[in-house]
């Protein structure tokens, strides 16, 4: 059998656990160019984000094909929890899964049940066969697939935030994403991530969850604040979009030539 690189070795995670702070940025679209734009910018890990953008599994694993040749880790947000796509990723490879909207510690369990191989769980044993183990060549999967998978439940509302310490406790998940903008709006303050209310909900999530040992990342639009929610403990941030990054480029250049020839 030829040699095999160690495609399980799953970095994203262990560099969490060791909170070394992990720098992000979101895909929206579907490109694989943008992917790999993306993944040449020196960012450690990229937001695949299959809630909001028209992503299915072929263009989530045909992203996390193009970024694998860099030094960079997909990690994947899903529509909403379920057994199916969890194991359609899972066994497709994608080691890092968000899962939007998580208000329970029951939630969780169910999440991590749907995402483990049996006593814990009921995924089912096809992954030998697939590109989670590199169609079997990774002979030893089973062996380290709770060590190297990454389950992160998504917390974004008053109630997953009432809830927090049944989340964070669950065995087996590799962290806790929390999602302010989502939280703002639920606390009836629109999008504003920067009310004190919101502020002070964040601030007291990522205190809490860090001090349970446990990794927490968000997302920030500021260096202050991304700065600020370093300085608290969180091990990744979501800092960037790509279809942001288009609409601001492409404002900025038309704005510049239009000043520019008055």
């Amino acid at each position: 059998m030829p040699m095999v690189k160690d495609y399980l070795e799953n970095k994203f995670k262990h560099n969490i656990e060791a909170g070394k702070l992990q720098y992000g940025v979101a895909q929206e679209t579907t490109s694989m160019d943008v992917a790999e734009v993306l993944a040449t910018s020196g960012y450690d890990w990229l937001f695949v984000d299959g809630e909001h953008g028209p992503h299915t599994v072929q263009t989530i694993l045909a992203i996390a094909r193009t970024v694998a040749a860099y030094d960079m880790q997909p990690v994947v947000r899903i529509p909403q929890a379920g057994t199916g796509i969890l194991k359609q990723l899972l066994d497709s490879g994608i080691q890092n899964i968000i899962i939007p909207k998580v208000e329970s510690g029951e939630e969780t369990e169910d999440i991590m049940y749907w995402a483990s191989y049996a006593p814990r769980g009921n995924r089912g044993m096809g992954a030998s066969v697939v590109r989670a183990a590199r169609f079997g060549r990774h002979e030893d999967y089973f062996q380290r697939s709770a060590e190297e998978i990454c389950i992160l439940p998504q917390i974004e509302s008053p109630k997953g935030i009432e809830n927090l310490e049944a989340i964070a406790k669950t065995p087996g998940i590799g962290g806790v994403f929390l999602g302010p903008i989502d939280l703002a709006v639920e606390m009836g303050h629109g999008v504003n991530i920067f009310h004190p209310e919101v502020e002070k909900a964040m601030d007291y999530a990522i205190t809490r969850i860090k001090e349970l040992g446990v990794p927490v990342g968000t997302i920030a639009v500021t260096p202050e604040q991304a700065k600020h929610f370093a300085d608290l403990g969180v091990s990744f941030l979501g800092v960037g979009a790509d279809t942001a990054f288009l609409t601001q480029g492409a404002d900025a250049a038309l704005k510049m030539f239009k000043d520019g020839m008055k």
